[in-house]
């Protein structure tokens, strides 16, 4: 079943040209995964990783930038605050992946799909597939770009993508024009590819802390600079280990973590 593009589609998606734009001005396909904890933290959310990202993208190590919803949302009105802060500051500089995991039926997700584009602005979303087309369709519009869940990296993505759901999933994404999330500790990198075309852009979380190895991302080669690699918290909080600054360790931290992409594309 193919999707008949929303009113006002031109059927010309351009998030995938930003991705691809960025990439190359930047060199790098690493996403930046913000993940607030405050207990992690020498100070309020919005500083300190306005301090974190400003050095990044400074530095042209990062192509892309993940707030994480949940994590914000937490902390009540203070962090929801501070992601809307977030996001207005650094749209204009990076591309944002809002991870939310959204899904519902189509008048629940039209409305989802309204608050990550039109309120928060993002330029992505990571979805949950499960409810199937109706549920993806009002997060397709021009210039933005849904991600739906394919083979994560947490230990129970077992119970129900394998062994077949997940393959389901990346044709679709083929089929609809979305993105894929596909985590590094899944092996299942070139399967999306091969299932759901070069032209998709994957979002590769569990490199880093999750212990993901960087040899699967070798199957990115093909088209490198449509996909995003991310690391959240082994960067975010690389000083707990190093010492020094957030933001000094982090730039120390999100070198290493370029250096090997780079190594293996």
């Amino acid at each position: 079943m193919n999707f008949t593009p929303p009113s006002g589609n031109t059927g010309m998606n351009m998030a995938p040209e930003k991705l691809k734009k960025l990439a190359e001005e930047t060199n790098s396909i690493l996403c930046f995964g913000i993940d607030p904890v405050k207990s992690r933290m020498n100070d309020e959310i919005v500083p300190y990783f306005s301090e974190v990202v400003d050095a990044l993208l400074e530095e042209n190590l990062i192509s892309a930038i993940k707030p994480n919803y949940a994590y914000f949302a937490a902390e009540g009105f203070d962090g929801l605050f501070a992601l809307k802060e977030i996001i207005d500051r650094y749209k204009p500089k990076t591309f944002v992946i809002l991870d939310a995991k959204r899904g519902d039926i189509g008048k629940s997700s039209e409305a989802y799909a309204s608050e990550a584009y039109d309120f928060w602005g993002a330029d992505a979303v990571t979805l949950s597939p499960y409810m199937g087309e109706d549920s993806v369709k009002p997060f397709l519009r021009d210039g933005k770009l849904p991600y739906l869940l394919g083979r994560t990296s947490n230990p129970g993505a077992g119970d129900f993508q394998e062994p077949d759901i997940y393959k389901k999933v990346f044709r679709k994404a083929g089929e609809w024009g979305t993105g894929l999330v596909v985590g590094a500790t899944s092996e299942a990198i070139p399967e999306a590819i091969a299932l759901a075309g070069k032209e998709t852009p994957l979002l590769v979380p569990g490199i880093g802390a999750q212990g993901g190895s960087f040899k699967t991302l070798s199957a990115l080669r093909g088209n490198p600079f449509i996909h995003r690699v991310n690391s959240s918290s082994s960067i975010a909080y690389a000083h707990e280990k190093t010492g020094g600054s957030p933001a000094k360790s982090a730039l120390e931290e999100a070198k290493k973590t370029a250096e090997k992409i780079k190594s293996v594309l």
